[in-house]
């Protein structure tokens, strides 16, 4: 498996994410190239910060759906731009 999708996998969101498109394409993620990986990653990074249009992602990271879910959210955000910084 190659190293970025080892590490995108690390990341519970993106894992999600990457999971239901590469079903709905009926590939697998490994099939998907580098760039449409990272594309992805920085779509569900947009989830979490995007307040003009929120998504449940940026409740959770604004608190809103308690603290739990909060310091989960703000773990994503911080695995998500470390990932994007890495391979991008």
């Amino acid at each position: 498996m190659r190293a970025i999708v080892k590490a995108a996998f690390k990341i519970d969101e993106l894992a999600h994410d990457l999971t239901n498109i590469a079903l709905d394409d009926k590939k697998e993620v490994e099939d998907y190239n580098d760039s449409e990986i990272i594309h992805e990653a920085k779509h569900v990074l947009g989830l979490f910060l995007d307040e003009t249009n929120p998504h449940w992602n940026n409740q959770d990271y604004l608190g809103e759906n308690g603290k739990e879910k909060q310091k989960w959210a703000i773990g994503e955000v911080r695995k998500l731009k470390a990932f994007i910084k890495k391979f991008n």
